[in-house]
């Protein structure tokens, strides 16, 4: 399995649990070669998903999505992390706000490690998302209104 066959698996898999869950009007949607979910929740609030799986290790996505944020509350957009190597699979519904604040900080915390540069190459963008860092989301799909 490669790894768009992992983030297809992926994305389908969180299309069918958000349905299962009782979202409506899911919609998958491509802008360039980024693709996400738009539904409906329980609570007929619009949410905007975008997917992340994995079938071993971390979650793999760029230092492009950090960024310093506060808490927002009523937060509309989520990533949602999935882990495939389970069945069931296991999900971690993560707000947007929340996430790019957590790749900020992880980010920082590993560049001053080595004096502002990364370990080997500060070109890469490179950014892997650890299951401790997002452990806390598991299975809380309240925040997403399902």
């Amino acid at each position: 399995m490669d790894k768009q066959n992992t983030a297809e698996i992926g994305f389908q898999t969180a299309k069918k649990e958000i349905m299962k869950r009782g979202g409506t009007d899911v919609i998958d949607h491509k802008e360039g070669n980024k693709k996400f979910i738009t539904f409906t929740g329980l609570d007929s609030k619009q949410y905007k998903v975008t997917s992340r799986s994995k079938k071993s290790g971390t979650w793999q996505t760029t230092i492009a999505y950090g960024k310093s944020r506060n808490e927002k509350q009523n937060e509309d957009e989520f990533w949602l992390f999935i882990d495939i190597t389970f069945n069931p699979p296991k999900f971690y519904p993560v707000p947007l706000w929340w996430i790019q604040n957590n790749i900020h900080e992880a980010h920082q915390k590993y560049i001053n490690k080595y004096d502002g540069h990364r370990k080997n190459n500060d070109n890469s963008n490179h950014h892997a998302v650890q299951l401790r860092r997002i452990k806390k989301w598991e299975n809380q799909w309240s925040v997403m209104g399902i």
